[in-house]
């Protein structure tokens, strides 16, 4: 009796494994979702490891894949929208006054120019061009500093970066004005080694 007891609590056992295991075939997303999560960690530790690395290059000075800091305006149009109206040393002075202005209105969180538009029966939050503050931009200055503020504007929204209003360096590809791919970044690196060893290759050989 005592031996039969043993083999059927044996067998519960085993039934109880099998049941699990069958239950764990039943939901193979489970697993797949598992491993769709480890591959998105792993990938934004790349990005992030990629971005720390490509801070650290200080000479990207027109190179293709470089930082981009989202949120941080572009200061050429202010100065050269001053050049065009005022003496140079006023210029400087007043495009830096202009810049730092636009700056603060474009990190304050209270102001909102955006509207909410459907194209092709897709809805989309885009920003509002017929705002107050920006027509008066447009209006004292000119057009292309207009559109530094709204493609900062712009880039900030896409980046999800609206509520908080924060700058954040982000992988670019200046030729193509977008954010680059980890692929590019990889490859601009590689190349970036490639080309330093074959100028250490170089010298080698005029040394010897």
């Amino acid at each position: 009796m005592q031996k039969r007891k043993r083999q059927s609590g044996d067998e519960n056992a085993d039934e109880h494994e099998l049941m699990e295991d069958l239950s764990g075939m039943d939901n193979p997303d489970q697993g797949l979702s598992t491993e769709h999560e480890g591959a998105r960690r792993e990938i934004s530790d790349i990005h992030s490891m990629l971005i720390k690395g490509f801070i650290d290059i200080s000479n990207t000075g027109g190179r293709n894949i470089a930082i981009k800091y989202i949120g941080q305006l572009d200061d050429r149009p202010f100065l050269r929208a001053c050049l065009k109206k005022l003496p140079h040393n006023e210029a400087q002075k007043k495009s830096s006054e202009l810049y730092h202005y636009w700056q603060e209105q474009i990190m304050n969180p209270e102001w909102n120019p955006f509207k909410t538009v459907t194209v092709e029966g897709i809805t989309k939050e885009i920003v509002d061009v017929s705002d107050d503050k920006l027509q008066e931009l447009c209006a004292a200055w000119d057009e292309e500093v207009c559109k530094a503020v709204v493609n900062c504007l712009t880039e900030i929204h896409e980046s999800g970066k609206l509520r908080d209003r924060t700058i954040v360096p982000e992988l670019w590809n200046f030729k193509g004005k977008r954010k680059a791919t980890i692929s590019e970044s990889v490859e601009y690196i590689c190349s970036q080694v490639k080309r330093l060893n074959d100028t250490k290759n170089r010298r080698t050989r005029r040394a010897r």
